[in-house]
């Protein structure tokens, strides 16, 4: 049992399809040493018709015949096996059918034919078969496949099957809906480098949901910043897709900077393959996700960029504060300095006004002569005055050394003394205020200094 299931194993893997689309398809393969090569086509049941593959328009219950034409292209007679199956469409986007090892479902099972026919060298064999659509088919295109096969190599349970053949492409009358949809999904792979821009890697898919064949056109869109940014690609070209079929893709946009959240919209653009629904418009599938893009090294170099700006002001602002407390320190000491030099030189100012208010409180009683000058003798002599009727007092003898000496000359001297005593209080005011600026500038210029 085990070596039976290891052998349908081996068949299948190493069972190898070719189903054309092309007006010649061929093959070779190896029988009794002999090379062989044979093509099959469909046939009016005469001769080839010029089709490539067999397409009809059949009611539900409905019956008809067709025929495939298997030439012989060896030097030998060769005996072919006739098989039908369900048919699909492959990523690449040719035709194919059901390997013997799957069951078919579908049209493949409304194909009734012989199960082989022997082709003469060089000859060819017209081999009719029929369509029969059940009765409850669903409206829609339905693909299936004939081939001609032959087995060559290995043993009679394993070995290497080639066949050739043709779609036969069967639409059911009825509504016809055509219809596709799409999913998406996105990831973005960044950089640890905050300078490099990273990836955003989008997968989508696009699956035919309606009953006829269609071609769809991808288109996918990245974008974020409400459309300021936005990057756009358009994916394969599906050429042809079978309802029910779906398809795979993933489009990668480089260069794409982290911007914390982007946007995927996949849009699938649908046509119809039957010219007789090129007409009917197709609302387009679309599908939208989000890609989240964290610009993790970038958040980090801000950080620390921000930690590092952070420590400079508080530095800075450290600094500042000890050189005010140093200048307010060395301004209340300056200060301090500057009132215990002023306090001398207040002594002295009050010294010299209070000398000067003596001065002027006792008046003058003598002035200094100048070498130049000659000696001045003041006297002043005080009698009681008496009545009118007294005798008058005898005239006093004139001053030793002085000529013409008027009565009112002490007088006179008095307004001088007065007029130097205040220049004398001008000057200390004068001279105190002077000493007071000079030290002044002298403690800005050395606050400035330090």
């Amino acid at each position: 049992m085990m070596t039976r299931t290891l052998s349908a194993l081996l068949s299948i893997v190493l069972a190898s399809l070719a189903i054309a689309a092309t007006p010649t398809p061929v093959a070779a393969a190896e029988q009794d040493d002999n090379a062989i090569t044979w093509m099959v086509r469909p046939s009016d049941g005469v001769g080839e018709d010029g089709r490539s593959w067999v397409e009809l328009e059949l009611d539900p219950g409905e019956t008809v015949q067709e025929h495939l034409l298997v030439r012989n292209l060896g030097a030998s007679a060769v005996t072919f096996s006739l098989t039908a199956a369900d048919g699909y469409f492959t990523e690449t986007g040719r035709f194919n059918m059901l390997t013997a090892d799957r069951e078919s479902v579908d049209a493949g099972t409304w194909i009734e034919i012989q199960d082989d026919v022997e082709v003469p060298a060089g000859a060819d064999v017209i081999v009719p078969f029929t369509i029969t659509v059940p009765g409850n088919a669903t409206p829609g295109d339905h693909p299936a496949g004939v081939a001609a096969a032959i087995r060559s190599g290995g043993t009679e349970e394993v070995g290497i099957e080639s066949r050739v053949g043709f779609r036969v492409m069967t639409r059911v009358t009825g509504e016809l809906a055509p219809s596709a949809a799409a999913t998406v999904a996105g990831e973005y792979s960044g950089s640890l480098n905050p300078f490099d821009a990273g990836r955003i890697d989008v997968d989508y898919s696009v699956e035919n949901t309606g009953n006829t064949r269609l071609s769809i056109l991808p288109q996918v869109e990245v974008s974020t910043l409400f459309g300021l940014v936005s990057y756009t690609a358009t994916g394969e070209e599906i050429v042809e897709i079978a309802p029910g079929e779906s398809r795979a893709a993933e489009i990668s946009f480089p260069s794409v900077w982290p911007l914390f959240v982007y946007s995927a919209d996949v849009t699938a653009v649908a046509e119809p393959v039957s010219e007789d629904l090129a007409a009917r418009g197709i609302e387009p599938a679309s599908a939208h996700a989000l890609v989240v893009a964290i610009p993790w090294p970038q958040l980090v170099s801000i950080a620390v960029a921000a930690l590092l700006l952070w420590l400079l002001w508080r530095d800075r602002r450290r600094r500042d504060r000890k050189v005010a407390e140093l200048v307010a320190q060395a301004r209340r000491d300056a200060l301090a300095e500057s009132a215990a030099d002023r306090q001398p030189a207040l002594r002295r100012m009050a010294g010299s006004v209070a000398v000067a208010i003596a001065l002027l409180l006792s008046g003058p009683t003598a002035v200094a002569a100048t070498p130049d000058d000659d000696p001045v003798e003041i006297r002043v002599e005080i009698a009681p005055r008496t009545s009118p009727s007294a005798t008058p007092p005898a005239t006093p003898a004139p001053a030793t050394g002085g000529e013409d000496l008027a009565t009112t000359g002490a007088r006179d001297m008095s307004a001088w003394l007065w007029a130097g005593a205040a220049a004398v209080v001008s000057g200390a005011v004068v001279t105190g205020a002077v000493i007071h600026s000079g030290r002044r500038r002298s403690l800005e210029t050395e606050l400035r200094s330090r």
